[in-house]
């Protein structure tokens, strides 16, 4: 069996800033040691790492908290990174040539695919690449990236910060009929699962706060904190989200 913890939506700022009184450094923090202590194989950290903008020295901070815990990771960049500042600290000897950082990576038998949405689209580059990648997986495919892309009832979120591509992600899925896409996201600041056709998208709570999506302007659903376990095997893939 294969299990993956995810944890989204960092939006780590300054020393010593917080909001409303939430500190998300110490959130993270107490999210990755109670996710390390369920002994994942594997952490996924799937965007938003900074609050605002991509900045080096919260990347490196991040990376030493997640070297200490001494468990495999892999980082994608969301809306509020930059994904040539997390080449730089996460993945130095690599994607040294490309603005996108997308990659697959195999684990246990099964292909990870991560995938780089953090302007809000894909390039025609990035879609020829994970063509490719899915072509050749026989298995249930396996995808990582920042934002939804099906439409989730976000009211708020949705109208200013959707994933651009949505119908065009769609169409690339449905091509591969053969197959069943389980996709892991951020970025909506709340724990939903939706299906359609082929695909099943399963996004996950922040460490930060959460975001009412029965709202249209900015209103906080509540400010508990959670991260989601993945267990894969042959058989079955079980997935829930654990709050603390």
């Amino acid at each position: 069996m294969l299990n993956i913890c995810l944890i989204t939506d960092l939006h780590i700022d300054a020393l010593g800033y917080s909001f409303n009184g939430i500190d998300p450094r110490a959130n993270f923090v107490k999210v990755l040691k109670e996710a390390t202590s369920k002994s994942p194989e594997l952490i996924v950290l799937a965007g938003d790492l900074c609050n605002k903008v991509g900045d080096l020295e919260i990347y490196y901070w991040i990376k030493d908290q997640m070297d200490a815990v001494n468990i495999p990771y892999y980082c994608i960049p969301g809306n509020h990174d930059d994904a040539s500042l997390m080449m730089e600290v996460f993945y130095k000897d690599t994607f040294v040539s490309r603005s996108e950082l997308f990659f697959v990576k195999e684990f246990h038998g099964h292909s990870l695919i991560f995938l780089d949405t953090s302007q809000g689209n894909m390039s025609t580059e990035q879609y020829s690449w994970l063509n490719k990648i899915v072509s050749a997986i026989q298995k249930d495919v396996f995808i990582f990236m920042h934002h939804p892309p099906i439409l989730a009832i976000a009211k708020h979120m949705e109208p200013n910060y959707a994933f651009q591509q949505m119908e065009e992600f769609q169409s690339f899925c449905a091509a591969f009929q053969d197959k069943s896409f389980r996709i892991f996201t951020g970025h909506y600041h709340f724990e939903r699962s939706i299906a359609k056709g082929n695909i099943t998208t399963y996004i996950s709570p922040s460490t930060y706060l959460q975001i009412h999506p029965d709202y249209e302007e900015f209103k906080i659903l509540h400010d508990r904190i959670g991260y989601r376990e993945i267990k894969v095997t042959d058989q079955s893939v079980v997935t829930n989200v654990n709050y603390l």
